[in-house]
């Protein structure tokens, strides 16, 4: 029987552009959480920035590193990685959650209440809990380098406690494709057509006599997403990931279930989960708003009806009403034409 399930969620495609929302929300706590205030000052910091915002963390590491990279607003500068799992593991670790007055909208879970952590001193964080995370830590450096993780810190202040972390993708080889050289050593260039049939020159890459493309092996310090992530399994790599973790903390004595072993399918993010969450909250208030236009619409026709019904009566009473002559009749008729009237205009 497990304590709960291994949940390692991994983001690896964080360009320029992603890097002052990212700092945003470690730093100030604003983002897609459910953030407590009250527990924020429980959250944990491994490492944190010594820049003004996250993107000169970024650039100022890379240059202080020396480390090679393409300089484009396409290039994956950074990876995220979360490591937590449910309520139930956290609460068999001794940590103790209250209802917190929201429900799951979606998920294995919807429909069920939301539980967040009970804390209001550090006393009230097991242990346990906090090996648990040393030791996902640990793994992190160990599996990335720890001088390539750039920000690190233990959220105790959203639904569930999470170790949030970022990293520099750095790998020590590359593989890179080789061009036809001339006897001076210069790349030959040779035409080609775009696709928008414009020809232009570009370098000509080298093959060998099956006409495969012939790559050459560089050493030094590059920043690389793809080489980083071939060179840990390629497409078995998230699947390997969660292997070698599962195994690590395993033998810390943690009792987690891995899942479908094999599975490269992964973990939803916490933004793609939020994004689930307001979806389907924002289907649920469009069906109660539809069902109230409905309501609203049955009493206007209702309503209509009824004052249809009213006014012919009182427009078009009878002439003759036992007690009253044709004469009071009218008046009454000419009255309540007026408080009709009265109505309209009030």
């Amino acid at each position: 029987m497990y304590d709960g399930k291994q949940v390692v969620r991994v983001e690896t495609k964080f360009k320029q552009k992603d890097l002052y929302n990212i700092g945003i929300e470690m730093k100030d706590r604003k983002g897609t959480g459910n953030y407590d205030i009250e527990r924020r000052e429980f959250n944990v910091e491994y490492i944190s920035m010594s820049e003004r915002n996250l993107y000169q963390e970024v650039k100022q590491t890379l240059k202080k590193r020396n480390i090679e990279y393409l300089n484009k607003a396409s290039t994956n500068l950074l990876n995220g990685i979360t490591f937590t799992s449910g309520t139930e593991f956290f609460e068999a670790l001794g940590m103790k959650f209250i209802d917190s007055g929201r429900t799951y909208k979606t998920g294995n879970k919807k429909g069920q209440s939301v539980k967040v952590p009970y804390i209001k001193s550090k006393e009230d964080i097991p242990q346990t809990v906090s090996y648990f995370f040393d030791s996902c830590m640990e793994f992190l450096k160990d599996y990335v380098g720890e001088e390539n993780i750039i920000l690190a810190q233990i959220h105790y202040d959203e639904d569930t406690p999470h170790l949030q972390a970022y990293f520099l993708p750095i790998v020590n080889e590359v593989k890179r494709k080789c061009y036809v050289k001339d006897k001076n050593g210069n790349v030959i260039k040779e035409e080609v057509k775009n696709k928008n049939g414009n020809t232009t020159l570009v370098p000509k890459i080298l093959r060998d006599e099956k006409g495969k493309i012939v790559y050459e092996k560089v050493k030094g310090n590059f920043l690389n997403n793809d080489q980083f992530w071939k060179q840990r399994g390629a497409q078995n790599s998230y699947a390997k990931l969660q292997n070698s973790f599962h195994k690590f903390i395993t033998e810390r004595g943690f009792n987690l279930d891995r899942g479908n072993i094999g599975a490269n399918v992964e973990h939803k993010t916490k933004l793609e989960f939020q994004i689930e969450e307001n979806k389907a909250e924002l289907e649920l208030l469009n069906q109660e708003k539809e069902n109230t236009l409905k309501v609203i619409e049955n009493s206007k026709n209702a309503l209509i009806e009824s004052n249809k019904a009213i006014n012919k009566d009182i427009l078009n009473p009878k002439k003759t009403i036992v007690g009253y002559n044709s004469n009071d009749v009218q008046k009454i008729v000419e009255y309540s034409k007026g408080l009709e009237q009265v109505n309209i205009f009030c």
